[in-house]
């Protein structure tokens, strides 16, 4: 993780632009470096939005030298590192609280095996456990089911490593390539080239009317960076991270 974000400031400070340095410091201070990519889908881990955003630049690189397309390279690092800046700060740690059902038989489980469950950390103890000796109402559905096979099947193992879950916790619902553009335009002054691609970077997974489905079209017309860069951003998801899922 620390070497993306050596690399990814790295590439960042070759953008000569007026609040670049604004941008970074932006970057250093929220969650980008610690953010997952999704909550359950590619790179759902710790800096996952950071390793993405990495790979979304490498492939638009690549891919840019490939077809002979004149397109800056400050352009090239502010598409591929920049198209996914909606999900900085816009997930939260913990992950979505697991059901009552769970909840109830969780606890019920640990009512009955606890005594022979081994001896585990007073730091485990008092993360997953409330001052009742009860697991926490907010555990993790994820956690949960672990915890469950763990009492039920390996009561005896040591206390079982639990997943890092992430849920959504949006405090500003601009809509996904709007906020990424909001967020860079708070800092950054971008060409219409590379806001019509951040914009519409999720292409067919953006397009929930017909007046959004003319505008995608005509902005693929107007700069090959709407594809390249919908593409790129879409082979990192299902092709690059797919084995992180």
């Amino acid at each position: 993780m620390s070497g993306h974000r050596e690399v990814i400031l790295s590439l960042w400070r070759q953008v000569n632009r007026t609040g670049i340095e604004e941008l970074i410091s932006f970057l250093n201070e929220s969650d980008f470096f610690r953010a997952p990519c999704s909550t359950k889908h590619h790179l759902a881990k710790i800096g996952g939005l950071a390793e993405h955003s990495l790979n979304v630049y490498s492939l638009l690189y690549e891919k840019i030298k490939l077809f002979k397309i004149d397109a800056p390279e400050e352009s090239i690092i502010i598409c591929g590192l920049g198209h996914d800046l909606c999900k900085v700060n816009f997930y939260q740690e913990g992950g979505e609280p697991c059901s009552d059902s769970q909840f109830n038989y969780l606890n019920s489980l640990w009512s009955q095996k606890k005594g022979l469950v081994a001896e585990f950390s007073a730091g485990v103890f008092l993360k997953t456990f409330d001052e009742n000796g009860q697991f926490k109402r907010s555990v993790p559905s994820a956690s949960a089911t672990i915890l469950i096979d763990w009492l039920k099947n390996r009561p005896k193992d040591p206390f079982p490593e639990l997943p890092v879950a992430f849920s959504v916790n949006d405090k500003l619902p601009l809509g996904h390539g709007e906020r990424s553009l909001s967020i860079l335009q708070d800092f950054i002054k971008l060409t219409d080239h590379e806001k019509l691609a951040i914009r519409w970077h999720m292409a067919a997974w953006d397009l929930s009317d017909y007046s959004g489905r003319w505008a995608f079209n005509n902005a693929t017309k107007m700069t090959p960076l709407v594809v390249l860069l919908s593409t790129a951003d879409f082979e990192a998801g299902s092709i690059l991270e797919r084995e992180e899922e």
